[in-house]
């Protein structure tokens, strides 16, 4: 075996690891009955291995794989580790034994697409790695079927659409490699309103994946009825995967590689795609929306929707800036949006399997009975909102703080604005938690949830009075091989 060959099989083990999983599940799940505890140890302990694989990664050197159809660099090191993490603590807290064979092999697979998506550093490899992703999720959620099959009709017109905008891409250009496309389009004269159009077509297609206002209105609609387990797949996992391949796509396929204009604080990109505009509406369409329409929402999981969809629209303001400094603030955030979501999200589902709740109206005075898990509940909403001395306030500080942002001061004013709209929100549901009478019987919260709100609450705490580290590791990690 050469060299070449375990440097492949070095980068791929992940999915090396994932896909064996998926076998020795499939094996184990046709010859055993249907529910079987030693499928769940097999599906955690084959997320946990590919998370450690994972970080092991963290000082390979950049490079393109299988000719250049992928890219293992620091920034595809980063959304590794942030998924694969997300992905850790859902297998153990939202799954268990009593779990179906179909549900931890169609996760799984999904997994794996997430992880070639955010590598992948061509056209078609990410789009085919994207239906990956996606696909097995509409097989999951079989007993929805009415929902279902309508956000599967939305899905499948936005698919579409995103495939037609890469069709024209590579009609413009003859590549589907990322860089080659690049380099074409910076020294080539081309059709302006065909890239524009590819460009936009692309961009909405990724949008309604990662659920970003105004394409994707039909997800809260369905989040409801999901499994806690299925509700992180669709919805934290994608959008983290998604928002990544955007930034990649930006920052190559429209760098332009015919000047020495460059710097750390500002990337030259081609001239005649008003991509940050696009991105702009997008992001102001996805903060208002997220934190206006929750003061309406009284099912919990639609609000935790809400809310992951206004922090998305956050995110899109590091790649909006268009800077290496922009990049950096994308990924340190991102750490921030995932542990904040998840940590929301593990809150509702203890909310739900301890007291039945899953409304707002069910949660009167519940907070003299768990303290620290309300508690815990609030501190990761205010986080998410900005709230001082948290990670959340230093990651929206430095989200605003960025170069490049001079001609978008409307989208910031309403990012604030609806901050302040947010913190008002959480402010009247913590009245409602916290007073009135009390006429549930308390019980204790048990050490495994404990500890993994412990593990959840550290690094917010820590962020929000020591930011540095996340951002000397999202520095490194800003890194895109490329550019």
């Amino acid at each position: 075996m050469n060299q070449e060959t375990i440097n492949i099989l070095f980068n791929f083990l992940p999915e090396i690891t994932l896909s064996l999983t998926v076998l020795i599940l499939n094996v184990f799940g046709n010859s055993a009955k249907k529910e079987n505890p030693l499928l769940y140890i097999v599906f955690t302990g084959g997320i946990l291995l590919s998370a450690i694989f994972s970080y092991m990664q963290v000082y390979f050197a950049p490079q393109q794989l299988l000719g250049g159809m992928f890219s293992a660099d620091h920034y595809s090191y980063a959304a590794r580790v942030i998924l694969c993490s997300v992905m850790a603590v859902s297998s153990i807290s939202f799954f268990g034994k009593k779990s179906q064979t179909y549900e931890f092999t169609l996760i799984t697979v999904s997994f794996i697409g997430a992880l070639l998506a955010v590598t992948a550093s061509n056209v078609f490899m990410m789009f085919i790695s994207l239906q990956v992703m996606v696909i097995p999720l509409y097989l999951l959620i079989y007993y929805e079927i009415k929902p279902a099959i309508k956000y599967f009709i939305f899905s499948s017109l936005f698919i579409a659409v995103m495939l037609y905008g890469i069709t024209l891409l590579y009609g413009l250009t003859g590549t589907g490699e990322y860089t080659m496309i690049s380099n074409y389009l910076s020294f080539n004269p081309v059709n302006t309103l065909i890239l524009i159009l590819s460009v936009i077509l692309i961009i909405s297609g990724l949008a309604f994946t990662s659920l970003l206002a105004p394409f994707n209105l039909s997800f809260p609609l369905l989040s409801k009825k999901l499994k806690t387990g299925h509700f992180v797949q669709f919805s934290l996992i994608n959008v983290i995967a998604v928002l990544f391949i955007i930034g990649r796509l930006i920052f190559t396929v429209l760098k332009d590689h015919n000047t020495f204009v460059s710097s750390a604080e500002h990337i030259t990109f081609i001239n005649g795609v008003n991509w940050k505009l696009l991105l702009a509406v997008i992001s102001v369409c996805s903060i208002i929306a997220g934190n206006l329409v929750i003061l309406w929402q009284y099912d919990l999981k639609k609000i935790a929707v809400y809310i992951i969809i206004s922090q998305a629209g956050y995110l899109l303001l590091g790649i909006i800036s268009g800077s290496a400094a922009g990049l950096s603030a994308f990924v340190s955030s991102m750490v921030v949006f995932a542990i904040n979501s998840l940590g929301i999200i593990f809150c509702i589902n203890l909310i739900n399997t301890r007291y039945n709740v899953t409304e707002t109206a069910g949660l009167k005075s519940l907070g003299k009975n768990d303290k620290f898990l309300f508690l815990a509940f609030i501190f990761f909403l205010v986080s998410s909102a900005g709230f001082p001395l948290t990670a959340g306030f230093n990651s929206k500080l430095i989200l605003y703080s960025l170069p490049n942002l001079e001609n978008y001061f409307w989208l910031i004013a309403a990012g604030i604005v609806s901050s302040v709209v947010f913190l008002f929100f959480i402010f009247r549901l913590s009245l409602v938690i916290f007073t009135g009478q009390n006429t549930q019987n308390s019980s204790k919260i048990g050490t495994q949830p404990v500890i993994v709100l412990l593990i959840l609450l550290f690094p917010i705490v820590l962020f929000g009075i020591f930011v540095s580290p996340l951002l000397e590791w999202a520095n490194y990690c800003s890194n895109l091989f490329g550019i």
